[in-house]
């Protein structure tokens, strides 16, 4: 069971180790913490210390890219602190399993941005359900440069796909009861 670590946003409240292999002898500190930027996301950042000084020297610290909506650290099976994060890749059912998960441990203006686009994808989600979004691809064929109607397409085709969803309209509504949002008043927000 992980072991979900909570406050450490800074160099100054970092989760510290203090006992971490330096090479292959030597043992040093090290500290993690997150970052938490507001229009690029969360990053984890880790800092050792260079047990080759007589004092304690911080070593330049190593971060990670960031995660567009939000991330949390945690204490895996093994002990070793890691982190996870929350991207816009992620489908609607990943996204609620996250938050739900690990929401609580970021700061409150990272919440309310992971709850905002966790509601866009449930609204996409639902117009998807409901046969709103079509994809229409038209192709055109042209002949050989030495044909003496080049330039004119020979033939043109065009094919229409309705988008589908993953979820039915039961199981958007049910995530987004978990968001505490009604889903028909943001479809009718954001497709205003």
């Amino acid at each position: 069971m992980n072991k979900i670590l909570n406050g450490h946003l800074s160099a100054d409240t970092a989760f510290v180790v203090d006992d971490y292999p330096y090479g292959f002898r030597l043992r040093c500190k090290i500290r993690y913490w997150l970052e938490f930027h507001p229009k690029k996301g969360a990053r984890f950042w880790s800092q050792t210390t260079n047990p080759k000084q007589a004092d304690e020297v911080w070593n330049k610290p190593k971060a990670s890219t960031f995660c567009a909506f939000g991330g949390a650290m945690y204490l895996n099976e093994e002990g070793h602190c890691t982190w996870t994060g929350v991207h816009e890749y992620m489908d609607c059912a990943q996204l609620v399993a996250w938050r739900d998960t690990y929401g609580e441990t970021m700061p409150e203006d990272a919440q309310q941005r992971l709850k905002a686009w966790i509601t866009r994808k449930l609204s996409f989600e639902q117009s998807k359900a409901e046969g709103l979004h079509k994809i229409t691809i038209t192709t055109k064929e042209y002949g050989y440069v030495t044909d003496p109607d080049f330039g004119a397409p020979k033939a043109i085709s065009t094919e229409t796909t309705v988008l589908k969803s993953n979820y039915t309209s039961e199981e958007l509504r049910a995530m987004g009861q978990t968001l505490r949002t009604p889903m028909a008043d943001q479809i009718a927000r954001l497709s205003a």
